[in-house]
């Protein structure tokens, strides 16, 4: 059976990037063999660079990596995944600059959209439909870091609603802080509940909830390291640190991506510069993690990556090699298996899989 890979690009040049993508892909994806196939390219948005859609596979949400001032926004489409087709329905401002993720709540009652330029984290009401019930609260951080280059200012990376339901959970890259926001009433509360600090100039980037959601591991994109916490509704407890990149390496840290196993035991991160994928293995009594190994990503630069929801394949988007690589995960022991390829994606950068069927 074949579902739907949906592809963001990169679109337009960056000082980090150069842009080969022409929009949005829709792509198929065999859950049995994990083979891809051609699909077509949506064009129209922006730097379409973090990309989700709603359960039910009929709403695609996507954030345009632009300025603010150049008119940066979420974007609402109408998914077809059968035919498949994407038609633009709303078009939200960003209400910051370099927007780079997009949720929804557990509810799919709220875009969360994390601007990293802008230090803002947004928030829109949805109505049932999955169009915005009114207009975005901006809650706007301020905090800094010891790495001047990249922590002059608050930069928001990602936002992530607690498995309860209850709470959002904020990486703020550029003042090295984790903060929890209560949602309350269709939008979120104004100041946090909770901020954790994580190591100086580590950079938390991204976060991933790990089995029953009272684990939490947080990778650091500079430090170079998968930081591991107990969470218990009420706080964040730190339990142990684990290295993204092997003892001898000497170039470039990078860290990206992170995702949680279905199974609540396996736990992978990209490294960008490495180009490789880690893995680790959570203790029976979540207080460490076992490192795996490192497996080449099979391109230049593993941005993002996904697990199916069966837990069977890991896919990995490469920005600089356009080209999109498929691994068989070994049930028993968590190791990666190249299993298909695709080429031909001009700077991918965020994935997102929808059930057909």
């Amino acid at each position: 059976m074949s579902d739907l890979l949906a592809v963001g690009t990169y679109t337009e040049t960056m000082p980090h990037v150069t842009a080969r993508g022409t929009g949005i892909h829709l792509l198929g994806f065999d859950r049995r063999t994990g083979a891809i196939t051609d699909g077509p390219a949506v064009p129209g948005s922006r730097n379409p660079t973090y990309l989700t859609a709603n359960r039910a596979g009929t709403r695609l949400y996507a954030v345009e990596e632009i300025g603010e001032a150049e008119g940066a926004s979420a974007d609402i489409y109408r998914l077809d995944a059968a035919a498949p087709t994407l038609t633009l329905l709303e078009r939200l401002p960003a209400l910051g600059g370099a927007p780079c993720h997009v949720a929804l709540d557990g509810d799919e009652r709220r875009l969360f959209v994390s601007n990293y330029a802008a230090g803002t984290f947004i928030t829109y009401p949805l109505r049932p439909d999955g169009l915005a019930a009114g207009e975005g609260h901006r809650i706007r951080r301020v905090g800094s870091g010891p790495n001047r280059a990249r922590q002059e200012g608050s930069h928001i990376h990602q936002g992530v609603p607690t498995p309860d339901g209850r709470h959002v959970l904020v990486a703020d890259l550029g003042a090295d802080e984790i903060a929890r926001f209560p949602l309350t009433g269709s939008t979120v509360a104004p100041e946090p509940d909770l901020v954790v600090q994580t190591p100086p100039g580590g950079l938390p980037r991204h976060l991933a909830f790990l089995g029953d959601g009272k684990i939490v591991a947080v990778v650091l994109e500079l430090g170079g390291t998968v930081e591991l916490y107990g969470y218990d509704g009420t706080g964040l407890e730190h339990r142990v640190s684990a290295a993204t990149l092997p003892p001898d390496w000497t170039g470039p840290v990078a860290a990206a991506a992170i995702r949680a196993h279905p199974n609540g035991r396996f736990l992978y991160v990209s490294n960008r510069g490495h180009d490789s994928l880690a893995g680790f293995e959570l203790a029976a009594d979540g207080c460490s993690l076992r490192t795996l190994g490192w497996w080449p990503s099979g391109g230049r630069t593993p941005r993002d990556f996904i697990l199916t929801d069966d837990g069977r394949f890991l896919v990995a988007a490469h920005q600089d090699s356009d080209s999109i690589v498929v691994f068989a995960i070994d049930p028993g022991n968590g190791a990666l298996t190249p299993v298909a390829e695709k080429g031909g994606i001009g700077s991918p950068v965020s994935l997102h899989l929808v059930r057909r069927g």
